[in-house]
């Protein structure tokens, strides 16, 4: 392969990662913004920002889960627990959303589907989600 050709294929290869990277820049920038307006105590306004960024990557299982525990500090605890099936509907071994999912299931007085949900986070090696296991049996 002559240098030229060699160079033309990196110079194609770096457009091709340069473009990729810039596509989720707005999708990030979303999520960052939510999370300081979370910091902030601004929930609605985050929940905005979290919204926003799903609309453009509804893959991301951590918008899912942050806006999930937005939604329950804003105790809107249906809606949390969808965001957290959600994000563990794109990622199985997510201990930390069946964790979350768990807490929010006490606030519902589900006591079947929080330890249901402990047991599995729990089963993931989440830490939490093992001591909130033997604390709500």
């Amino acid at each position: 392969m002559s240098a030229f050709r060699l160079l033309l294929l990196c110079l194609g290869l770096f457009a091709v990662v340069t473009a990729a990277a810039a596509a989720e820049e707005p999708y990030k920038k979303l999520y960052r913004q939510g999370v300081e307006l979370n910091k902030k105590g601004d929930l609605e306004k985050a929940i905005g920002a979290y919204t926003k960024a799903i609309a453009l990557k509804p893959d991301a299982a951590g918008i899912y889960y942050v806006r999930g525990r937005a939604y329950r500090q804003m105790e809107q605890l249906d809606k949390a627990i969808a965001d957290f099936s959600s994000a563990i509907t794109i990622k199985a071994d997510y201990a930390e959303a069946y964790n979350e999912r768990g807490v929010t299931y006490i606030g519902k007085g589900a006591k079947d589907k929080y330890r249901a949900d402990f047991k599995k986070g729990c089963e993931l090696k989440n830490e939490n989600a093992c001591a909130n296991l033997k604390k709500f049996k």
